[in-house]
C-alpha cells in the first residue's frame, strides 16, 4: 500500500509541476499573440530574470521523477515526504486556479489592457500576488516530495528573489497606473504571505 501511495504521490507532484511550467509557457504565447490588446507592455529586468523559470521547473520535475527511488525502497520517511510534497503542490495549484477564477484575463509579463481594472477580490483579497505564491508552493512541494536539496536551493536562491524583483517591477507599474487606489490596496493586502488574523 505504501509503495502504491508513494508512486502516486511522486507522479502527481512531477505531473503537477510540469503542467504548471507548461501553463506559464502557454500564457506567454497567449500574451504575445494578444499584444495588440495591451495599452502598455513592458519587458523589464524582472521579466527577463524569471523567463527561464517554467522551463527549469519542467526539466527538474522530469529529472527528479525519472531518478526517484523504486517504490519498493520507499520507507516511511520517504513516503511522508512525498505525501507532504503532494499536499503543498496541490495547495499551490488550488491557489493558481483561484487566481484564474478571480481574474480570467491573467497574462504573462508586465502589461496593462486598454480596459484594465485593478483586481482586488477573490485570491487578490488574500495576497497581492497569489499566482506567484502558488508557484512557490509548487516549487517547495517538488523539493519536499523528492527530498531534493538542489531543488529547494533553486527555489530559495533563484525563484524567490527573481519573483520578488518581478513583483516590485509590477507594483511600480500598477502604482503608476492606479495611483492612490493601488496604494490603498497595497496597504490593506499583504504582498505574498497571508495574514493569519485581520487587523
Amino acid at each position: 500500500m505504501s509503495e502504491h501511495a508513494y508512486a502516486i504521490a511522486t507522479l502527481v507532484v512531477a505531473a503537477g509541476a510540469c503542467l504548471r511550467g507548461a501553463l506559464v509557457l502557454l500564457l506567454a504565447v497567449r500574451t504575445f499573440l494578444g499584444r495588440r490588446g495591451f495599452a502598455t507592455l513592458r519587458i523589464d529586468r524582472g521579466f527577463l530574470l524569471t523567463a527561464p523559470e517554467p522551463v527549469l521547473m519542467i526539466a527538474l520535475a522530469w529529472s527528479l521523477h525519472a531518478r526517484a527511488p523504486d517504490p519498493s525502497d520507499a520507507g516511511d520517511a520517504v513516503l511522508a515526504a512525498a505525501l507532504v510534497g503532494a499536499v503543498l503542490l496541490l495547495g499551490g495549484w488550488l491557489l493558481v486556479l483561484w487566481t484564474f477564477a478571480s481574474w480570467p484575463s491573467i497574462f504573462v509579463g508586465h502589461a496593462l489592457l486598454h480596459d484594465h481594472r485593478l483586481v482586488t477580490h477573490g485570491a487578490y483579497g488574500l495576497v497581492r500576488h497569489p499566482v506567484y505564491l502558488g508557484a512557490l508552493l509548487i516549487w517547495i512541494g517538488l523539493a519536499v516530495a523528492f527530498a531534493s536539496g538542489w531543488t529547494l536551493a533553486i527555489a530559495v536562491l533563484y525563484v524567490l528573489p527573481a519573483y520578488l524583483l518581478y513583483m516590485r517591477d509590477e507594483e511600480a507599474m500598477l502604482e503608476e497606473a492606479f495611483g492612490e487606489a493601488y496604494r490603498r490596496y497595497r496597504a490593506k493586502v499583504p504582498m505574498l504571505l497571508p495574514r493569519l488574523a485581520r487587523q
